[in-house]
């Protein structure tokens, strides 16, 4: 069913405005390893960020926009969702660096609830193993990696656009725009090269390329509230390639931890001296507190171990995996999609995550669909 032009016009204004606002790389330091340097001195420490666009014409660009004015009620549904999504984050880039932006980010992504708290509490209650010294690989290497990776989704696809950008104003590896960022400082374990691919590569390029396959180009930026969906399957795709082991959860609950404590109203380096109680490196803890605090403080942190709890209850409920991965969507949207691909308004998504054809990576989401919750899945529960 092809999608109306006034709904067309909708969507590709609502897609212009989500590309000229990349919220992640608009709200993150750029001179972390600095920042970094300075606070394990003993310094407090001083972040710097990108320059911020326009946000007056941003934001008349999406005041002029009707959702309400949509014919399907599915994608106005989701436009105007949108729109009061985009509101925010523009709402928030003004206020960047101010407690203000912290309370709408808890709009946003919500509260720390305690379901979540408590979960993260029983994972730092195990004691992390003493491991000996870890291979790793440099950020070239990492990128090489992923090139591969993305090569191999390009014989499928021709149509695939992404790249691996090195930068040195990138801490860590995250995706935006449908490219691969990896910081230029970055050392990732070699145990974790393969997973961290699958989850930026095959979770998120990949639902980025699926979502620009569609007719509606919204799904490739993503939907409101995209995040919680997006991060529990990219968290559950490192499960399903090679098994998620209980440090990399400990790294979920301390980003919890850290974005509670944020939300207590504990100073930077409180946080970061209680995540070292925890168990946790000093580059990690930083590395934590940092995304907890950044431009005035996110709970978004919060939301990969809160997402992943969904995500396993409603795999174990019987619904399907792949369907999730046609666009950057919400767990609130999955009916609207369902229908908008059941009326053929959407097409068969392109790509299929590569690490799904996986003999191992099928038993272990069949152990999900049976019951099988965080916990056990990283080995901790009798």
């Amino acid at each position: 069913m092809p999608v109306g032009e006034r709904d067309l016009a909708i969507d590709k204004a609502l897609t212009e405005l989500c590309g000229l606002t990349p919220f992640l790389s608009l709200v993150t330091p750029v001179n972390v390893p600095e920042a970094r340097a300075a606070f394990l001195a003993g310094d407090e420490p001083e972040f710097e960020y990108r320059p911020l666009p326009d946000l007056d014409d941003l934001q008349a660009r999406l005041d002029a926009i009707r959702p309400e004015e949509a014919s399907d009620p599915a994608i106005a549904s989701m436009a105007t969702s949108l729109v009061r999504h985009l509101n925010d984050r523009l709402e928030m880039l003004r206020h960047r660096d101010s407690e203000r932006f912290f309370l709408i980010s808890v709009e946003m992504f919500g509260h720390v609830d305690e379901g979540t708290y408590e979960l993260a509490s029983r994972l730092l209650e195990e004691k992390p193993a003493k491991g000996g010294e870890r291979s790793t690989v440099s950020a070239e290497e990492f990128a090489e990696a992923a090139r591969r990776e993305l090569d191999s989704y390009r014989d499928a696809y021709p149509e695939m656009a992404a790249e691996v950008l090195i930068s040195s104003s990138v801490p860590g590896v995250m995706v935006e725009s449908g490219n691969l960022q990896v910081g230029s400082d970055v050392r990732i374990g070699r145990d974790r090269v393969d997973p961290l691919i699958q989850h930026e590569v095959g979770t998120h390029i990949v639902t980025f390329e699926n979502g620009r396959s569609q007719p509606l180009h919204m799904l490739s930026h993503g939907l409101a509230g995209y995040d919680e969906l997006q991060e529990a399957l990219g968290v559950l795709a490192e499960h399903l390639a090679g098994g998620i082991p209980p440090s990399r959860l400990r790294v979920l609950a301390y980003r919890v931890m850290a974005a509670h404590l944020r939300a207590e109203g504990a100073e930077f380096r409180d946080t970061f001296d209680r995540l070292l109680e925890w168990g946790c490196s000093r580059r990690v803890a930083f590395s934590t507190v940092m995304r907890a605090y950044r431009s005035g403080g996110m709970t978004k942190d919060a939301i990969y171990l809160r997402g992943l709890v969904k995500l396993l209850d409603y795999l174990a409920r019987g619904a399907s995996l792949e369907p999730l991965f046609v666009g950057k969507i919400s767990f609130e949207a999955v009916p609207l999609i369902f229908d908008l691909m059941e009326r053929r308004v959407l097409n068969e998504p392109p790509l299929k995550p590569r690490f799904l054809e996986r003999s191992s990576a099928r038993q272990r989401l069949t152990e999900i669909q049976r019951g099988v919750g965080v916990e056990e899945i990283g080995g901790l529960a009798a």
